[in-house]
């Protein structure tokens, strides 16, 4: 019968992160409805990161909202740095050059 193995963990925030702490929750088919059910419930209450594998394979990961809210600023910053380089350069390129840069 098929496992599922579900691993949080929380990690501090550092330059280096730490890892603290771990979780491994083994359960077969039949109690994986309501396992997974207690395990996200664990996860959202105590904004833990959780990691499921199957069959020895990442399957899924849940983070807390707050990490997937910072992620996105993240991402928002680093496109907004590079459109600021990008306005910085001299010159422009014709959309021929673009294609092919692109390859298309």
């Amino acid at each position: 019968m098929p496992m599922i193995q579900a691993q949080t963990s929380t990690k501090e925030v550092h330059t280096q992160p730490s890892f603290k702490e771990v979780h491994d929750i083994a359960m077969t088919d039949a109690e994986t409805q309501q396992s997974l059910k207690e395990v996200l419930d664990m996860a959202t209450a105590e904004k833990k990161r959780l990691t499921l594998v199957y069959e020895n394979r990442l399957f899924l990961t849940v983070v807390p909202i707050d990490d997937v809210n910072v992620i996105e600023k993240l991402e928002d910053c680093i496109d907004n740095a590079n459109a600021d380089d990008a306005l910085k350069e001299e010159g422009f390129i014709s959309e021929e050059q673009l294609d092919k840069k692109l390859g298309w």
